[in-house]
């Protein structure tokens, strides 16, 4: 039973690493989705990637996350201005 239980664990270990990893800048899908909202990997890296609207729709598309985790990854990674919360 031990044993099964063990094998449950770490199943479902491995089945939720992926799924919580970020995409990279710049892989081809980050920079796609970044034209798609206007910027560049250059602009943001010298964070100036435009708007806070444009910044959280690219990290939607990049993690393939709702608004609202978007919202909290980018507050977590400071990537939205001093003002937007």
């Amino acid at each position: 039973m031990k044993i099964v239980f063990c094998t449950a664990i770490a199943l479902s270990t491995l089945a939720v690493a992926p799924a919580s990893a970020r995409e990279r800048n710049d892989s081809p899908h980050s920079q796609a989705c970044m034209a798609k909202n206007g910027f560049t990997l250059d602009m943001w890296r010298a964070h100036s990637a435009g708007t806070d609207a444009q910044v959280l729709r690219y990290i939607q598309c990049r993690d393939r996350v709702s608004a609202a985790q978007a919202k909290a990854i980018g507050i977590r990674n400071h990537n939205f201005s001093a003002g937007y919360r």
